[in-house]
């Protein structure tokens, strides 16, 4: 989004006229002064008297290096302009964003304050009736700027007509870049654990994240994204009504159990889940995230103690 300096800028050089800024190639406003004048001082030299032939053999002898005269001239007063495509390119952003406008959900062209996306985020989600639905609200959000930057929105994979949610933290490169969660290796990895239990993705569960698109790097995303994210998340929790809620890694079980303890002190532990947005009580279970335990192969003992965990609630609940 442009800032409001950048704005006041675009302002200045619209009041002034100054159109070149929409324009790729550099405008150079100083070489009609300086010919303007070189006229005045040609049309004084032709006036004035003539002193002595020496005098003239000078004046000759620059005439002759005219040529030379201008290039210096130009050298000297033609200035490089090495944000001159950027500021072409911020003053086309700025007139598309004052004539592409129309859009209910696109929020990011406009300045909105947090909480204001936020109500709206919770408005759309709230006017879903089915995940269908839900889906295609999400995909045409505008609200969360790590839209901006990812190729795909990555929403659920898997089969919505089962009883358990898996629900991680964000897409990484793979899912951005084909639009599916966890499909790159961790995604492999966690498929491994539960087909340990005889869970398969297509047939026994259904997985999501907290946010819908990649942040840049593979950070972790910010609490305002989370905030963004959330009507959404809820929403699709209460349209697909699990049976239990698999939370995997410590940032998902942060931004929906909105507690600060160690996933070490949670993980395996199958509990209520009665947020007020659910009309009925359901139960989640936080598990290791699969790219923690790559990089710490000792937990995967405790990881596969969480699978039994997990199996033995499914046989008893089913």
């Amino acid at each position: 989004m442009l800032g409001k300096n950048k704005i006041s800028a675009l302002e200045f050089y619209n009041d002034n006229q100054l159109n070149e800024i929409y324009f790729d190639q550099a405008q150079n406003r100083l070489i009609p002064e300086v010919n303007s004048n070189k006229k005045f001082l040609t049309s004084t030299n032709n006036n004035s008297p003539k002193k002595n032939k020496k005098i003239d053999d000078n004046s000759n002898n620059f005439s002759n290096n005219s040529d030379i005269k201008n290039s210096l001239s130009n050298d000297l007063i033609t200035p490089v302009f090495s944000t001159n495509n950027a500021l072409a390119n911020l003053a086309k952003r700025n007139e598309q964003l004052m004539t592409n406008n129309s859009h209910p959900n696109n929020l990011l062209e406009k300045f909105i304050p947090l909480d204001q996306i936020i109500s709206q985020a919770k408005i759309l989600a709230s006017q879903c009736q089915t995940l269908e639905e839900l889906k295609k609200v999400v995909n045409e959000f505008d609200g969360c700027n790590l839209k901006k930057m990812a190729t795909n929105t990555v929403f659920a994979d898997g089969n919505p007509q089962s009883q358990i949610m898996v629900i991680g933290e964000a897409p990484g490169n793979h899912e951005d870049l084909k639009g599916v969660p966890f499909c790159g290796d961790s995604g492999q990895m966690l498929d491994d654990m539960l087909r340990a239990i005889n869970l398969k993705r297509s047939q026994n569960y259904y997985i999501t994240n907290v946010i819908f698109w990649r942040p840049p790097g593979n950070r972790r995303p910010t609490d305002e994204e989370l905030s963004i994210c959330r009507p959404f998340v809820e929403r699709h929790i209460e349209l697909f009504k699990p049976k239990i809620i698999v939370i995997v890694g410590a940032t998902a079980m942060s931004a929906l159990l909105n507690i600060d303890e160690p996933i070490t002190k949670i993980r395996g532990q199958i509990i209520d889940y009665s947020p007020q947005f659910l009309t009925q009580t359901s139960k989640v279970m936080t598990i290791f995230h699969p790219s923690f335990l790559m990089r710490q192969s000792a937990k995967k003992k405790l990881a596969w103690q969480d699978m039994l965990t997990l199996e033995n609630f499914i046989q008893n609940n089913s």
